[in-house]
């Protein structure tokens, strides 16, 4: 991270301005970058009280942590026509309270970049953040830069984007002029503006048309490793697949991709992507395409099916989203759960993943719930997301996709094979779509109405109660067997959990609790930093190299030396220590233990037919 100066305070002559007008108008220059820093200027709506406060949002949808988009802003002031500055009061991280509100005419303020900060407990999510590089990317995930007034969310906003010549904007909005290197952008309300990111740089983009829409990938490859076309070419075949398992078009008419490949760890320690309901932001390791080809598979399947829900089938905390005290719903198991089932699904009904690697995936899912809370009731743990139950929210990737696959089965031998989770999304589409909330109370109520009665004892005793999901009875009626745990000895380097030291990239042990043989025999202690592993330099940018080469060359008797940094309140520094064992074979389960039936049934072949095709 680069060394921060003090910021320069600029004085800006601010012209007299002699009108009001009905909606926000944003002017940022991308030209116009200092210490990491944009320069926000506002020109408000008219306002018809004595006071009003401006906010941030504290978190947006699709984030499942409280960001406080607000800390990121410095030098906030607000003005009457005359350029006189007006009180405000800054109330708490991301609001700002203005008096003698009725003269406000022009806000303006600074707003930090999220990637490169010292602002960082915590650390926003890189695809959820923003980026500012000068003359080479601007990520600009608009509720980083944009906020609104108290109750004032639909009113009609214009943002002027001025940006270098060479520079090319990739977004989802379709209302946008351009002219001298500036475009505007015209958004009918906020709750639109905050769900769609932009990126800037110089152009490299690929548009595709699937299903009536417009596609756009766009994507900054800083040493050109990859471009949007290849990464176009590799997810058209799972576009084609979405758009035959949505039944033909897609419910949008433009989508945007927009892929950040980074050849340095980010702050985060982590990659990956956040959904939007027209777009997708993305940042992703600058590998080899072939390598990024399938991850692009994998994450963009999930991002793209978001068009689904939360787009036209949202609760009401999603439909009237509360940025500054945001409510979560119950049902993640439909927003999160439900879509990366379909990811899944999607692939082994249409051809590109066979049926031995989805019931692979479905057998990874089972394995890895064991890491969670199984008799937490999904439903309160979805509410309580945000704080009590933080830990347990990434089990919505594992258990909440399971729901989706138990709930598809049982719906598939009700019906006979002619309903299941794809048509069920369809009708609740149809029913509810995107200007139409359902109460979070209602909606089990409203699929056993679409279905059948049986699934409301499933939602009651597997979603809203604490009884494990019916997997094994699931899949026997789809002619899979559950089959018998087995073990097999493996190479292991210790199985630690790896965390990130953000400040030097060092791969950190974060948990010893399931520590094996190996790595008791290393002698790995919690919140070492690994400096070398088996000779050579290890952290976040060589780690699947360094890894992955020694998983795949050692052998038993070999010697594994690991020197890690132990610090002690003696030596809060640390210390160097080397750590030394003969490298033996750890026994481990054997986590494939799904497989088809021999001799199914003609029922079993029905139902296992229309699910996967297979």
């Amino acid at each position: 991270m680069k060394q921060r100066i003090l910021s320069i305070l600029f004085v800006f002559a601010i012209t007299t301005i002699g009108f009001s007008q009905s909606g926000y108008k944003f002017n940022v220059d991308l030209n116009n970058v200092n210490d990491d820093k944009l320069f926000i200027e506002l020109i408000t709506p008219k306002i018809d009280t004595d006071k009003i406060t401006y906010h941030l949002p504290k978190l947006v949808p699709g984030t499942y942590d409280i960001y406080n988009f607000g800390r990121f802003v410095s030098e906030f002031t607000a003005s009457d026509s005359s350029g006189n500055q007006l009180p405000v009061y800054q109330q708490n991280d991301n609001s700002w309270e203005i008096t003698d509100a009725k003269k406000l005419v022009k806000i303006s303020y600074k707003v930090e970049d999220t990637w490169d900060t010292k602002i960082t407990k915590p650390f926003v999510f890189e695809p959820a953040g923003s980026n500012f590089e000068k003359d080479k990317n601007f990520v600009l995930n608009t509720h980083c830069l944009f906020g609104f007034f108290d109750k004032l969310l639909q009113l009609n906003y214009e943002v002027n984007i001025t940006h270098p010549s060479n520079f090319y904007g990739s977004c989802s909005l379709t209302d946008v002029t351009s002219k001298n290197n500036t475009d505007t952008y015209s958004i009918p309300n906020y709750y639109n503006l905050q769900d769609a990111p932009m990126m800037y740089c110089a152009p490299d983009t690929t548009s595709l048309m699937v299903g009536g829409a417009q596609i756009l990938i766009s994507v900054y490859s800083p040493n050109k490793t990859v471009s949007s076309k290849f990464i176009a070419e590799n997810i058209h075949e799972i576009l084609i697949a979405q758009q035959k398992y949505l039944g033909g078009t897609l419910p949008i008419k433009k989508y945007a991709y927009l892929i950040y490949l980074t050849p340095n760890a980010g702050g985060s320690g982590s990659n990956g992507a956040l959904e939007h309901s027209y777009s997708s932001m993305y940042f992703l390791p600058e590998m080899d395409g072939k390598l990024l080809a399938q991850t692009m598979k994998d994450v963009s399947a999930h991002e793209f099916f978001h068009i689904v829900t939360p787009l036209n089938i949202h609760a009401e905390q999603i439909g009237n989203f509360d940025y500054t005290e945001p409510k979560m719903s119950k049902h993640l198991w439909l927003y999160e759960g439900v879509t990366e089932y379909a990811a899944g699904l999607v692939q082994v009904k249409y051809g590109s993943m066979t049926l031995e690697e989805y019931l692979k995936v479905i057998d990874d899912k089972i394995n890895t719930t064991k890491y969670y809370n199984d008799s937490l009731p999904f439903t309160v743990m979805s509410e309580g997301c945000l704080t009590k139950y933080k830990d347990q929210y990434t089990n919505v990737y594992q258990k909440g996709a399971l729901i989706g696959l138990c709930l598809d089965i049982k719906l598939r031998a009700l019906s006979d094979g002619n309903y299941g989770v794809q048509e069920m999304m369809a009708d609740l589409a149809k029913k509810y779509g995107k200007e139409k909330s359902f109460k979070d109370e209602d909606l089990f109520n409203e699929i056993v109405k679409l279905t059948f009665p049986e699934i409301k004892d499933f939602f009651e005793k597997h979603v809203a109660g604490s009884e494990p999901l019916p997997i094994k009875e699931t899949l026997e009626l789809a002619g899979i067997t559950f089959g018998k745990p087995s073990t097999e000895k493996n190479i292991s380097f210790g199985g630690i959990n790896l965390g990130l030291n953000a400040e030097n990239n060092h791969l950190v042990v974060v948990n010893t609790a399931k520590m094996d043989d190996f790595g008791k025999a290393l002698g790995y202690q919690e919140f070492d930093e690994l400096l070398k592993f088996n000779g050579k330099k290890i952290d976040i940018n060589t780690a699947q190299d360094v890894l992955g080469d020694y998983l795949y060359n050692a052998k038993e008797g070999d010697v594994l030396k690991v020197t890690v940094l132990r610090r002690s309140a003696a030596k809060p520094n640390g210390k160097k220590v080397k750590l030394k064992s003969k490298v033996f074979l750890v026994t481990e389960p054997n986590k494939f233990n799904l497989s088809p039936v021999k001799n199914a049934s003609q029922k079993q072949l029905q139902v296992r037919n229309t699910w996967i095709g297979k």
